[in-house]
């Protein structure tokens, strides 16, 4: 069997592992919380909001450890993009989402600003360490927020899949999950670097494309789930919430654990306006909606966006991946 075969199916391979641990690792640690009686706080903090996001910080750990940092910073803004631009716009063209005012008056707000911060300490071209402690430090006050919220009766754990096991069965699952999550991880990013090596492709776009829609398999999932069942704010959450970890987290990881890093101007030129105009757009939807609302002089719980926005979304997405492929032509 020659390399670019054997690296294709250890990216193959890693992918289905990833999606499948992810997915078992929330179910199961959150039944072994429940059945040792562990604060509503842990669940949130650890199940809820670190879950969906954690293929995107092991895989970005990893590859900062193998000196693979442009894969990093790619799999950390190319996830971004991908869950507004192709997870948040197929639950909104699946059917018009229905908007809770906390995203607009609280969640989304923290997006603009882990967004303008990162922004911020790229625009030099490069990361150093200094600018990975400043993300982790804000990764840190968002996870104090969230405890916060939780206390308050915001979150709402209740609505996560318990696993009808005993206690001893869900600490060893958990611990098993767990293996398998980091090892498809470490899977994942030897194939994708090796296909890079073989084809000549930058490691920055193989994680801006393959790894990053690998790793984004669990908010898609999580987000039609939420949709499907009627539970909006469960797309809304999932794409927000991992986009602020993606930011503060992911993208910390080549910084601290890289030594710091030199990033391709195509960050600069590309990923990052991309990114803002995904996130901009969305904003401008929820404002849209909320003037849409206040103008018929309702005082409803919540708010509406149509399927053209996803439309609209999908579009910019496209142009995007044109621009990509457009690259490595």
């Amino acid at each position: 069997m020659n390399a670019f075969l054997v690296a294709l199916v250890a990216l193959a391979l890693g992918f289905v592992l990833l999606s499948l641990s992810a997915d078992r690792l929330i179910a199961s640690s959150a039944t072994f919380a429940k059945l040792n009686n562990v604060s509503i706080v842990f669940i949130g903090m650890t199940v809820v909001a670190f879950g969906t996001s954690a293929p995107e910080l092991l895989v970005s750990a990893t590859a900062a450890i193998n000196g693979a940092g442009e894969l990093s910073i790619g799999n950390g803004l190319g996830s971004n993009i991908i869950n507004i631009g192709l997870v948040l716009s197929i639950c909104m063209l699946f059917k018009p989402l229905t908007v809770h005012p906390r995203f607009i008056r609280r969640e989304f707000p923290i997006l603009t600003i882990a967004m303008m911060i990162s922004g911020l300490l790229m625009v030099n071209g490069q990361l150093a360490i200094r600018d990975g402690l400043i993300l982790i430090v804000g990764l840190v006050a968002y996870c104090f927020y969230l405890a916060q919220s939780v206390k308050h009766g915001h979150s709402e754990p209740e609505e996560l899949d318990f696993l009808n096991i005993s206690k001893p069965r869900a600490a060893v699952e958990t611990l098993i999950m767990l293996v398998v999550l980091l090892a498809s991880s470490k899977l994942m990013v030897w194939g994708a670097v090796e296909l890079a090596v073989i084809a000549g492709i930058s490691e920055l776009t193989i994680g801006l494309t393959v790894i990053a829609f690998g790793t984004s398999l669990p908010e898609l999932a999580a987000a039609l789930a939420g949709v499907r069942r009627g539970m909006h704010d469960i797309a809304f959450a999932t794409v927000i919430g991992s986009n602020i970890f993606n930011l503060l987290g992911v993208i910390a990881f080549p910084a601290l654990l890289g030594n710091g890093l030199q990033l391709p101007e195509q960050i600069l030129s590309r990923d990052l306006p991309a990114m803002a105009l995904l996130t901009t757009v969305v904003g401008m939807m929820f404002l849209a909606a909320l003037a849409r609302q206040r103008y018929a002089g309702a005082t409803a719980y919540s708010y509406q966006v149509s399927r053209a926005g996803g439309g609209v979304l999908l579009m910019i997405f496209g142009g995007y991946m044109w621009s990509l492929a457009s690259s490595m032509i």
